[in-house]
């Protein structure tokens, strides 16, 4: 476990360096964040030309959730990266799982995500006269990080089959998210789809756990609340375990006919 939290902390310290050489607060507050935020702003606006306050609720909330996605699937892209780069073999060789050195990697930006959705939930209800149940919505943050530590999962659960197409990372990066952003209640409610594909996005990250925010705010009861919340936590250890035991397919087989050293 020591050598595994080492790896993880010193993926994350890379990751970190990487990430503030080309990322300035002021280029992340005006840039990234700015792009998000007028994304959920864009939905919310769709609510007030329906003239419905109550569909204004619905899409700022899913949005203000979703943007999360977007920055924790960005692990799909890194992991690809260091195939890409030659650095994989070096990356297997560490004294942990290969699978921690790639949680490490991509925890930069499961953290941005994190911050870019709080940072919307703290700002954009008001200019939409969303009303939230203060000062328990303080809470809401803690919710989200559980939230986007499941889509992380889900996000390095896709890089897993996506190493062996690395061309294909874009393509695999943006149907993730829009996945998420589509099925799991972020615009439309899970009831609008039929039965079958209901079975698939209760399995999907951010399902539940967005129902779990829904719900909070609505101010239903705790044991809803948690319970959703303890589904989106099952969720999430389902994709990290997948994820697991296809990275450690990739690299038998790559160790096997040598194509752990090959760029894609």
């Amino acid at each position: 476990m020591r050598d595994q939290l080492r790896v993880l902390k010193h993926g994350l310290i890379a990751s970190w360096t990487m990430y503030s050489a080309y990322q300035t607060w002021r280029l992340w507050t005006f840039t990234w964040l700015s792009r998000l935020l007028i994304q959920a702003c864009f939905y919310a606006l769709i609510g007030r030309m329906l003239g419905s306050q109550q569909q204004v609720d619905y899409l700022l909330i899913g949005n203000v959730v979703a943007v999360m996605a977007i920055d924790a699937t960005v692990v799909i892209l890194i992991s690809v990266g260091e195939r890409q780069s030659g650095t994989l073999a070096l990356m297997v060789a560490a004294p942990s799982t290969h699978l921690t050195v790639y949680l490490g990697k991509g925890l930069v930006n499961l953290g941005s995500g994190v911050a870019a959705s709080t940072t919307a939930f703290l700002v954009l209800p008001p200019l939409f006269g969303v009303r939230l149940p203060w000062p328990e919505a303080a809470l809401v943050p803690l919710m989200i990080l559980v939230v986007g530590v499941s889509c992380y999962c889900y996000g390095t659960c896709v890089a897993s089959f996506v190493l062996g197409f690395p061309s294909a990372r874009w393509l695999a990066l943006n149907v993730s998210y829009l996945v998420l952003m589509t099925f799991c209640g972020v615009n439309v409610p899970t009831s609008f789809w039929p039965d079958w594909l209901r079975a698939i996005t209760s399995v999907l990250p951010m399902t539940h756990g967005l129902a779990a925010i829904r719900a909070f705010i609505a101010e239903a009861p705790a044991s809803t609340v948690l319970g959703q919340l303890a589904l989106e936590v099952c969720v999430g250890a389902g994709w990290l375990a997948v994820a697991a035991m296809s990275f450690t397919r990739m690299v038998r087989r790559g160790r096997r006919d040598g194509s752990i050293e090959f760029g894609g």
